[in-house]
């Protein structure tokens, strides 16, 4: 009965403790973080209803909103996004959970992240963005449904790199064109005075150097080590690339 007695006691000093420790030792908020990566949407909706707090965060700072994005489950997203989770929270190291869609094309979450107020210029710990997620995987509708003014498509990481700058390296002309048609600076230089042609130029990425120079592109910039872009192509022996940069028409 003593036993009993006291048990009580610490129940009510301490009204938390069944709120925030199951049965198995772990505590309530790690089992809905858990569910929602493994996409266990009942279990998600019973912690949920018990009071489980949906903002509650692991070590690394990650909701279960993120864990549902990064593991795509989009309907465990939407049951968090109903029950008030924060879309715009950050891990760590800065993610959202929209960069999270936005690094692997899951356009259906980013939609709903959208929907409810899901922020496109936030940048993360290294200063990348979302639109930044979506344009170095190539991701060319879900970066039209992020819908990135010009000014958000020009923000650098902290090596000054923009969208533009990241799609060149991944080669993807569609993105390229998308990113010049929604005002990217297509001289913009990065931290190492890379310009997306140098870049293009260096990689071998034959057919972003034209969509490049067909739009202007300084064929005369050079970077850091005082390279140009016919330099690179030389040296990387592109000589395709290397023609079409020497007998580009000037720009009006």
């Amino acid at each position: 009965m003593l036993r009993i007695t006291a048990l009580l006691s610490i129940l009510v000093v301490l009204p938390g403790f069944i709120l925030n420790h199951g049965a198995d030792g772990g505590t309530l908020s790690d089992q809905l973080i858990s569910a929602a990566e493994l996409g266990e949407i009942d279990k998600v909706t019973g912690l949920l209803e018990q009071g489980v707090p949906v903002e509650a965060r692991n070590e690394d700072g990650w909701t279960a909103l993120m864990k549902a994005t990064y593991e795509g489950h989009a309907d465990v997203v939407r049951k968090l996004v109903e029950r008030g989770a924060d879309v715009n929270a950050r891990e760590n190291a800065g993610w959202t959970s929209l960069m999270m869609a936005a690094q692997f094309g899951y356009r259906d979450i980013a939609s709903l992240l959208l929907n409810s107020g899901a922020r496109i210029d936030i940048q993360n710990s290294a200063g990348t963005t979302a639109v930044m997620f979506a344009a170095l995987n190539g991701h060319q509708r879900l970066l039209a449904d992020l819908k990135p003014s010009p000014a958000v498509v020009n923000m650098r990481n902290h090596n000054g790199k923009t969208a533009l700058i990241f799609c060149v390296g991944g080669g993807f002309d569609n993105v390229v064109r998308q990113l010049i048609s929604l005002g990217a600076d297509i001289n913009a230089e990065d931290g190492s005075g890379n310009t997306a042609l140098i870049i293009a130029a260096k990689l071998g990425h034959e057919a972003v150097v034209k969509t490049l120079l067909a739009n202007c592109a300084d064929v005369r910039a050079t970077d850091n080590q005082g390279k140009s872009a016919s330099k690179w192509a030389v040296e990387k022996q592109h000589s395709e690339i290397f023609q079409l940069l020497v007998t580009a028409p000037p720009c009006n």
